[in-house]
């Protein structure tokens, strides 16, 4: 597998580390944007979009700390960063596909307690303060998962070729098998469940109300139509996301599965490596779907995109009127 990722011909190279680069910036851009908007509007900084938040923030981690190794590696074809660099990139890569179907799992619930339960009841789970803690929660178990096993010397990292970064090594097949059980449990299939449970819950309420079949959202006390529109219009862009998400990492694992039981005989590098893309692109496409589903958030990326614009021309004014200050003004003779 390694001589496979050495002998790709150039145009090869340069098709895949482009690609992961166009990725991984606009990964960056679009993640950093989803922070910058809650942190510049009061309105966004709701329990929901606490979890928006911390899916952007373990998005960023990986657009910084995951994908520009994998660019190189892409590059130059070989891994030279040292083993302690091997462990932080396996350990960041883990925690990103770990804590994303976690974080999915939580908005889902959180939708559902917000739509289908009364105020008192979301206000009792999903205040802003347990909301805060819920994540920390979540992420200090991620974190505990991935580090406790690989200190205890029950498992190690190592550089995949043909994902193009570090990931686990398992050191025997019942340990593999326990693990493979215990990630899939917790970080694919009670997401999933919890996912789909909560979204059909959600969709049922919202067609209630559209239909006007039954006043649901005033029937739980919610009296403001504003406050109504504006859940409905949340939810269906958190729903696309839920789908998009599904469509990137429901391959990503069987891809994963595959190949590490060898259910395959040979699995392609090609393969390999789309079942990283398909992950990138997970984090890439969340930002996107924000902006074109909630209006909140296309009016501060707009400002934000205006704003930047418009500093940039004030920087470049103040750059011309200095150099016409040390060179004089210019006359014609």
């Amino acid at each position: 597998m390694a001589d496979d990722l050495a002998s790709r011909s150039l145009a090869l190279v340069i098709l895949e580390g482009s690609s992961l680069v166009i990725l991984n910036l606009l990964s960056l851009a679009g993640n950093i944007m989803i922070c910058l908007s809650v942190y510049r509007n009061p309105r966004l900084r709701t329990p929901t979009n606490l979890y928006i938040i911390a899916l952007a923030v373990s998005d960023l981690l990986s657009a910084v700390f995951v994908m520009p190794l994998s660019e190189i590696i892409l590059f130059t074809g070989k891994w030279s960063f040292g083993e302690s660099t091997c462990q932080f990139h396996a350990f960041m890569n883990l925690f990103v596909i770990y804590i994303s179907p976690t974080t999915m799992g939580l908005t889902a619930v959180n939708r559902y307690v917000r739509m289908c339960r009364s105020n008192t009841t979301y206000q009792k789970i999903f205040s802003h303060r347990k909301s805060c803690l819920w994540v920390l929660l979540v992420w200090l178990f991620v974190a505990c998962y991935i580090a406790i096993p690989q200190l205890a010397k029950l498992q190690d990292f190592e550089f995949v070729p043909g994902y193009a970064q570090c990931s686990i090594k398992h050191l025997g097949e019942r340990g593999k098998l326990i693990h493979y059980i215990i990630v899939l449990t917790l970080f694919l299939v009670i997401p999933l469940v919890a996912t789909a449970f909560s979204y059909s819950r959600v969709l049922k309420v919202v067609r209630q109300h559209l239909t006007g079949i039954s006043p649901s959202l005033r029937g739980l006390g919610r009296n403001d139509a504003r406050i109504s529109i504006q859940e409905i219009r949340l939810s269906r862009s958190l729903f696309i996301v839920i789908f998009t998400f599904l469509a990137c990492w429901v391959p990503l694992w069987f891809i994963v599965i595959m190949r590490r039981f060898s259910l395959v005989s040979h699995m392609p590098r090609n393969m390999e490596l789309l079942c990283m893309f398909f992950l990138y692109v997970s984090n890439t496409v969340n930002p996107l779907i924000y902006a074109g589903m909630n209006s909140i958030f296309r009016s501060e990326f707009r400002r934000i995109l205006f704003s930047g614009s418009m500093s940039l021309c004030a920087c470049t004014q103040r750059q011309n009127e200095q150099q016409e200050h040390e060179l004089g003004p210019v006359t014609s003779k």
